[in-house]
């Protein structure tokens, strides 16, 4: 099931339910995590938001940073990338820095910049959510499941009122086939943000995929995600179609 649109440019990855892969023919859809560049707004509903900065920076210091996130805002990445490493040579152990640097090495591609900066940031705070969570998106994006189930297990503990991890962890257990897990984790998700259209496609695929489908849960979730904007897929609109009509008990 191609899903190439769902790739947008300039977004972090939408991670989709690599079960789906099982049902459908098998170059019909791709369970990738896609490199994103930089052709659309920074900062959207199912993306990650920069770190403000702390109150507590100087004068100069608080400029470069709020010019940082300014250039993040309006796709600037060059421009964004200069300030925070200005900032970081102002403020050499500044979190909120070392996180941008990471976020915005990410949307220029440069996945193993973007890991430095967030092994960094964890060294420096191993509680930090943000960075374990998006180290476990390059690792997914690298085909390293095993270590992107470990990172995102621990940014769902750290964060565990965040949706998007959830929606993350999921499609990393569903790409190892551990589809009751990853359900578990789209469903909480949802729980999290019933606005969250990724994680309503994510959890409408693993209803289809269970043995039997149950259609009607899927058929829930999925017209959810297309009233919050998601593009239709031609094949699971298919499948739905096709899907028995529900037994109505006597």
């Amino acid at each position: 099931m191609s899903r190439s649109r769902s790739h947008s440019r300039g977004r972090f990855p939408r991670l989709i339910a690599a079960a789906l892969l099982a049902l459908l023919p098998a170059a019909s859809r791709s369970a990738d995590f896609p490199t994103p560049a930089p052709d659309q707004p920074a900062v959207q509903s199912d993306t990650v938001a920069p770190i403000p900065p702390t109150p507590t920076l100087p004068p100069e210091a608080r400029q470069a940073a709020e010019d940082g996130i300014n250039a993040m805002a309006k796709n600037k990445f060059d421009l964004a990338e200069t300030s925070f490493q200005k900032l970081l040579k102002l403020s050499p152990d500044n979190l909120s820095a070392i996180v941008n640097l990471g976020l915005v090495e990410f949307r220029l591609g440069h996945m193993s910049d973007a890991m430095s900066y967030f092994q960094r940031a964890i060294a420096l705070k191993s509680d930090a959510g943000l960075p374990w969570m998006m180290l476990g998106v390059i690792d997914q994006s690298k085909k390293d499941s095993p270590a992107a189930t470990a990172e995102l297990a621990m940014a769902v503990y750290l964060e565990p009122k965040n949706p998007q991890a959830h929606n993350y962890f999921g499609a990393t257990l569903a790409a190892r086939g551990w589809d009751s897990a990853a359900e578990d984790e789209f469903q909480r998700a949802v729980e999290l943000n019933p606005n969250f259209g990724d994680a309503q496609f994510n959890l409408a695929v693993c209803y289809l995929t269970r043995v039997p489908p149950a259609y009607e849960l899927a058929r829930r979730h999925y017209q959810k995600a297309l009233d919050l904007g998601e593009p239709p897929d031609p094949l699971i609109t298919a499948k739905l179609k096709s899907a028995p009509p529900p037994v109505i008990p006597p």
